[in-house]
């Protein structure tokens, strides 16, 4: 059975580039009728904090990438470790270290005055030191020879043992380090497949090396390229929102996400739009580029934009509570026609909240410009024909309240831009709203009323 995981650290929000790590596997495990694991690395306790947890659950949640079994925790397997740590001691694949700071600093720049590259010498290897305050466990690497991982997308890739050093898997306080957690971990959740950033390569040649140790299959591993940004250097904050957080408080849907995360490094020909049982019947490794993959936030956008013209409008609305709890007064069956009024014209959940603001307040703020030039007494003559229509219907209906605009326009002469503008300004305070007529009629005859009223008072 085909077994991924998910391993983040809880030292920050959830990335962007993790949360596609996330979906690869799961999508793999899907495709696969296998188990897809999560597990939660923290180890580093200076770091690691609840808050970052709780987002990394939500986060995954939220897009639906959800494990198949409970929750993995490193720290509450720091047992299992010292058991694993204690057998490499045993059989005399690792060794105490007793080198200060001091020491392995003036080691470092003396490599680097020489031209040498920095690394634990081994000066301690074959000494057989006891567990003294201060030491740390270091694994031995084989001193010669070279090590190949095969890997799904890279394909064979090899490094001389003579590159890599004794690493310490057993810090000075006793708690084991990276590389040998993720070993142990892997090993007991029965993990066969390991997809991951290829900024994990040189990790993996020090991981196999202790899996080999231990007389254990090494998993099948797959390194994705990084996500890059538009200047082709790894994606961060200086390019826009980076975090499955961001995204979310932005106004971006769950499976627009999953769709562009998607194809950021694996395509199916030229589709771009997919519902999640489709994403997990075609995926598969084989279809991964090689190459970075550049984030394109325009493209995103673009998404996001048909998924919220495509989606329920009872999904939008659970996002858009998400972002705003201003409109909570209005009631849940006028939110939902709000958003299904503005859906079309926006890219993203946040924009719906921002463009429907005026909904909520009767006092509209209207831009000077805008104002002298569509609130004036040439344009009194809708403003009180509109009040006096509006004063005498009775039947508020979206189509009572399109006949009341299609006679306007007769009655006054005047085509439909010449009647909308000024009263789209007057109840908006601005130029974008839906159809005059779904405006009005979301905003109810009593906010219409008074707003034409101050409107008029306005007037110079």
């Amino acid at each position: 059975m085909v077994i991924t995981r998910f391993a983040p650290s809880p030292t920050g929000y959830l990335h962007i580039g993790g949360a596609r790590t996330a979906l690869f596997n799961w999508l793999f495990a899907k495709s696969n009728d296998g188990l897809f694991l999560l597990r939660i690395e923290d180890t580093d306790k200076a770091r690691s904090e609840m808050k970052y947890v709780e987002n990394i659950l939500d986060s995954l949640e939220w897009l639906g990438i959800n494990p198949d079994k409970e929750v993995i925790y490193q720290s509450d397997r720091e047992d299992r470790y010292k058991e694993i740590i204690d057998k490499l001691l045993e059989k005399n694949l690792a060794y105490y270290c007793n080198c200060t700071k001091k020491e392995l600093d003036f080691l470092r720049q003396e490599q680097q005055e020489k031209g040498i590259k920095p690394k634990y010498d081994g000066r301690n290897r074959d000494k057989n030191l006891d567990n003294e305050p201060g030491s740390v466990v270091r694994f031995k690497t084989p001193l010669d020879g070279k090590i190949c991982i095969k890997d799904t997308l890279k394909g064979e890739v090899t490094v001389n043992n003579e590159e890599l050093d004794d690493l310490i898997i057993q810090r000075a306080d006793g708690s084991p380090t990276y590389n040998l957690t993720v070993v142990v971990d892997d090993v007991d959740m029965m993990v066969t497949n390991v997809i991951r950033g290829d900024d994990h390569v040189n990790n993996t040649f020090r991981q196999a090396h202790i899996i080999d140790a231990l007389g254990i299959d090494r998993p099948i591993y797959t390194h994705i390229p990084l996500i890059l940004g538009e200047d082709r250097k790894r994606l961060s904050k200086r390019h826009g929102a980076t975090s499955t957080y961001d995204f979310r408080k932005e106004g971006f849907l769950p499976l627009a996400m999953i769709n562009y995360l998607a194809r950021l490094g694996w395509a199916s020909g030229d589709k771009e739009k997919f519902t999640i049982e489709e994403l997990i019947h075609l995926f598969n490794l084989e279809k991964l580029n090689k190459s970075s993959s550049i984030f394109d936030y325009k493209k995103l956008y673009n998404i996001n934009k048909y998924f919220i013209k495509e989606s329920e409008v009872y999904d939008l609305y659970k996002e858009f509570l998400y972002i705003s709890n201003e409109f909570e007064a209005l009631g849940e069956e006028k939110i939902l026609e709000i958003i299904d009024a503005q859906r079309d014209r926006c890219k993203t959940i946040r924009e719906i909240a921002d463009e429907s603001k005026f909904f909520i307040s009767d006092k509209v703020q209207i831009d000077e410009k805008l104002r002298d030039k569509f609130i004036t007494k040439d344009n009194l003559p809708i403003f009180d024909y509109l009040l006096k229509s509006l004063e005498n219907q009775n039947n508020w209906t979206l189509e009572a309240v399109n006949d009341l605009v299609e006679n306007a326009m007769v009655d006054l002469g005047l085509k439909l831009p010449e009647f909308a503008k000024p009263v789209r300004v007057l109840l908006t305070g601005s130029l974008s709203s839906p159809s005059i007529d779904k405006t009005m009629f979301l905003l109810g005859k009593k906010s219409c009323i008074q707003r034409i009223g101050v409107a008029k008072s306005l007037v110079t």
